[in-house]
């Protein structure tokens, strides 16, 4: 494996591809507002990992958009639910997700998803929201599903999806100790429910430091698969982590993912054809990089928007530079940086941690929600809206 040579970058015969226009389209910031703003005696961070989505199959609650986060308070940790109904000018708690059946809690990587079509015994907008339930001492991790079936006013659990050992990095515990994270829920292209997440559990036995997975669920969440692992590298060094995916032109798919203990963390991603196979498992992955060298550092998400020409503009968040990058090429070659929507403090590091991105009005809006800081203790979730033009 070759982990300096990467397939969107060189030719076929290794000659360096030739630049190109990388991205065809341009990010300008409309407006932004706060989602949630922590009490000044919060515990630290405050507020992190936030994800958001702008309901499309809910009727006349189509358009209202959802939020929740990593919420750091003195009480039981709760995944909140905010929602805006004028396009993320304000925003008001609607709900909260809680842990009802052990009462851990809600405490980690929520990740939030519509049904866009009826899935086992679950009906088309349905939300569903995965999350991490760890124990005030961290002892376990546990990837639990919850659904709500009146669009975020109540929630209730579903499932355990997959389950770990100690919510940490600790590469002297055995791998039944070891910890799971990050879930992403999507749907495959034939209605079942389908769960990505970082695994740590195969250090000791197959060398992996962390690895990327899957399990599919084909009764609406209720039980889930076997484990099949996605991406991973023997050696118990390199830790592929925080996957997101989208879809792509051409029914292919497209994930995001950060390489922890490479220097600055760079953010790779894969293209395939099924979103259950995703190539081999230890192919670094292509890199989100511009032409001047600028990088993400970790942390990603992605999202693709018709906006660009034929193949459209995949745009990735992340860490450090302007946060979001784009690329109008469905992956190949150089990503352009956009400009910033939200300033962050890069000498926080909760600061910017973990943002997403949703498309809005067909792609011709992206809303971005990201951690900002307060003080050197607390962040707090902003949003910002921003047009997208096409260049000329």
């Amino acid at each position: 494996m070759n982990i300096d040579v990467h397939d969107t970058l060189y030719e076929s015969n290794g000659t360096f591809r030739p630049a190109q226009d990388a991205a065809k389209i341009l990010l300008k910031k409309r407006y932004s507002s706060v989602v949630y703003c922590p009490a000044s005696d919060e515990r630290a961070p405050g507020a992190m990992y936030p994800r958001c989505i702008v309901l499309e199959h809910n009727g006349e609650k189509n358009g209202i958009l959802l939020a929740t986060f990593e919420c750091y308070t003195h009480s039981e940790p709760v995944f909140p639910i905010y929602e805006s109904t004028d396009r993320a000018e304000s925003w008001h708690l609607k709900s909260r997700i809680e842990d009802l059946e052990t009462h851990l809690g809600c405490r980690y990587q929520p990740h939030l998803y519509e049904l866009p079509a009826d899935c086992g015994g679950l009906k088309e907008g349905t939300l569903l929201c995965a999350g991490n339930v760890i124990p005030d001492d961290f002892s376990t991790t546990s990837l639990r599903l919850y659904k709500s079936e009146d669009a975020g006013e109540s929630w209730s659990y579903v499932s355990e999806i997959v389950s770990g050992g100690f919510a940490g990095v600790d590469i002297d515990k055995p791998d039944e100790q070891r910890p799971v994270w990050e879930p992403f829920i999507t749907l495959t292209p034939d209605g079942r429910l389908i769960c990505f997440y970082s695994d740590e559990r195969y250090a000791a036995k197959d060398g992996y430091n962390q690895m990327l997975a899957h399990k599919i669920s084909e009764d609406g969440g209720l039980t889930w698969s076997q484990e099949k692992i996605d991406i991973a590298f023997p050696g118990g060094v390199l830790r592929p982590g925080m996957p997101v995916i989208t879809s792509l032109p051409g029914g292919k798919f497209l994930m995001v993912y950060e390489m922890v203990n490479q220097d600055k963390v760079p953010v790779y991603f894969r293209i395939s054809d099924s979103i259950e196979d995703w190539g081999d498992k230890d192919f670094i992955g292509n890199p989100v990089v511009c032409e001047d060298g600028s990088a993400l550092t970790g942390t990603p998400y992605v999202i693709w928007i018709p906006q660009g020409g034929e193949e459209g503009t995949i745009l990735v968040s992340g860490r450090g530079f302007s946060q979001i990058f784009a690329n109008s090429n469905l992956g190949k070659g150089f990503w352009e940086k956009m400009d910033c929507l939200i300033e962050t403090d890069s000498a926080c590091g909760f600061a910017g941690y973990s943002q997403c991105m949703v498309a809005l009005d067909g792609g011709r809006q992206i809303l971005s929600l990201c951690p900002r800081q307060m003080s050197r203790k607390l962040a707090q979730i902003e949003a910002a809206v921003a047009d997208v033009y096409v260049k000329a």
